[in-house]
């Protein structure tokens, strides 16, 4: 126990200072990256580029299923569409005319989207065709969320006295013993960010409870010596926890299966 006390304080006292640089992948890994997320939001199908899920209030758009709001109906957890169409805009991407990070869901309901998608009007071909073509740089904006959101994490993280045990498994996550990075331990952080956030958003809590990477990297098990079959487990509990303290009307029990099948594809 003293020995795993002293390695855990060593790691931690040498990941603070990689922590401080931002996570670089190339494109050849952003790319494999961005296509292991896409399998799992969308079965790497286009036509489930622009998607509204049944019994949801909102589209999820894009190759992370990023949430896009209806001007009637906007939630209170974050919105990834507007801040990510933003980045890949600065980047040089060209949307439609009718587009701007401002543009609330250009469909109000799911019958709304559902006519258009049976029919593929002219927005619904425009979107969709956008999206295609700017895959790549949806993976950078997954990857610079991941960078500007970390440091916050950290930062709850001590302030609630759990810097230590966070920092230490994002450490073992993304870096492999030589310090390179590990392409599957880092797809897993931006994979689980882009799913289920960072988990320090007040605003997405159930009970004062949240679900985010925040919540499942203070939950991983530093003995396991594997860091995704740690991860997945973690991750499992936190989202079991989201199912039973979530609002009935939410159903998201119907979710899990799915939820844990991704969960099990972090480590098998």
């Amino acid at each position: 126990m003293f020995v795993l006390r002293r390695f855990l304080i060593l790691v931690v006292l040498m990941s603070f200072s990689l922590l401080s640089a931002e996570l670089k992948l190339s494109d050849r890994q952003a790319n494999q990256i961005a296509h292991k997320i896409w399998l799992n939001e969308g079965s790497g199908k286009r036509n489930k580029l622009v998607w509204w899920n049944k019994g949801e209030e909102f589209a999820s758009v894009g190759i992370g299923h990023f949430i896009w709001f209806t001007r009637d109906k906007p939630m209170w957890f974050w919105e990834a569409f507007p801040p990510m169409l933003k980045f890949i805009t600065a980047h040089g991407a060209k949307p439609p005319k009718w587009l701007t990070p401002q543009t609330h869901c250009v469909w109000n309901s799911y019958k709304e989207w559902r006519y258009a998608k049976k029919h593929n009007t002219p927005k619904m071909r425009e979107l969709t065709d956008f999206m295609d073509q700017t895959k790549g740089l949806q993976a950078r904006f997954m990857l610079y969320r991941l960078n500007s959101s970390f440091p916050k994490i950290l930062k709850y993280a001590k302030a609630h006295h759990q810097g230590k045990i966070v920092a230490y498994n994002y450490h073992r996550l993304l870096y492999r013993k030589n310090g390179k990075v590990d392409t599957q331990g880092a797809y897993i952080l931006i994979d689980y960010i882009n799913f289920k956030g960072d988990g320090i958003n007040k605003g997405e809590r159930y009970q004062g409870k949240g679900w985010g990477l925040y919540q499942v990297l203070n939950r991983m098990d530093p003995k396991d010596p594997n860091p995704y079959h740690a991860f997945a487990v973690a991750g499992k509990w936190v989202l079991d926890r989201l199912t039973h303290i979530s609002p009935p009307e939410r159903r998201l029990y119907r979710f899990k299966r799915g939820w844990f099948n991704r969960m099990d594809s972090y480590y098998k």
